[in-house]
């Protein structure tokens, strides 16, 4: 019998493992196995914010991925990316093929704040100062212009019911990556095309600068997992 290898699902800043939780229905539903975590310091995860590193996501991840049996299909989603991308320097015979969507890409030496720079993301001003030292939180008024504008009144209100603090160390920290191990690993993307948050024109330069072998494109904002689950889970699957 064929075992199909799992699929790993990581969330983005202020986020949680719950935003996947539609995705994760649809993909289970198709037969396929899948899981979400939450990284240090979101959702469930008791970790104060303001103490967690970018190493803390690459632990957390690693600690998912399978030990035996097939490799799996490690996905991240927006900030996911930077996460998934540093995992998979840390552990690539764990990791069958990365799965980017709607999300950062690094190369080496670049850190997420790097990235947002380059493409002007607008999201940048829903960011407020957390009540706590060392995090953000987003502005619900002007976050969902952003993230989700084109989801409908209760897919908003979802998504701003899952939001949360969001550590500032693993944004600004650069990703290490070489050849040997991140570069071996085969990749994927998929373009969100009405995205307000990693705007295309930063999408596809990501990807011109780190070809992805396989790319789909969702006419969605920045919230497929939200607003395009078929679409999105239909995309994983092939992938």
């Amino acid at each position: 019998m064929v075992v199909e290898s799992e699929i790993l699902l990581v969330h983005g800043a202020w986020s949680r493992a719950a935003t996947w939780d539609a995705v994760i229905a649809a993909l289970e539903a198709s037969g396929r196995r899948v899981r979400a975590i939450d990284l240090p310091g979101h959702g469930d995860d008791a970790t104060p914010p303001e103490t967690v590193t970018l190493d803390h996501y690459v632990n957390r991840i690693v600690e998912a991925l399978p030990t035996s049996g097939p490799p799996a299909l490690l996905v991240g989603h927006s900030m996911g990316g930077i996460s998934i991308t540093a995992a998979a320097e840390r552990a690539p015979e764990r990791i069958r093929k990365l799965a980017y969507v709607a999300a950062f890409l690094p190369r080496d030496g670049e850190s997420l704040l790097d990235l947002v720079r380059q493409g002007e993301t607008s999201i940048r001003s829903a960011v407020r100062p957390a009540p706590i030292e060392g995090a953000t939180v987003l502005d619900s008024a002007s976050a969902v212009a952003f993230l989700c504008q084109d989801a409908s009144p209760e897919q908003q209100a979802r998504m701003l019911a899952l939001l949360g603090s969001q550590p500032n160390a693993p944004q600004t920290t650069s990703v290490k990556v070489s050849e040997a191990r991140f570069g071996r690993l085969p990749r994927a993307y998929v373009f969100c095309e009405q995205d307000r948050t990693v705007p295309p024109r930063l999408q596809r330069a990501m990807v011109d600068a780190s070809p992805c072998a396989e790319t789909v494109s969702l006419p969605c904002g920045h919230l497929p997992q939200l607003t395009a689950v078929e679409a999105l889970a239909a995309a994983l699957s092939r992938f």
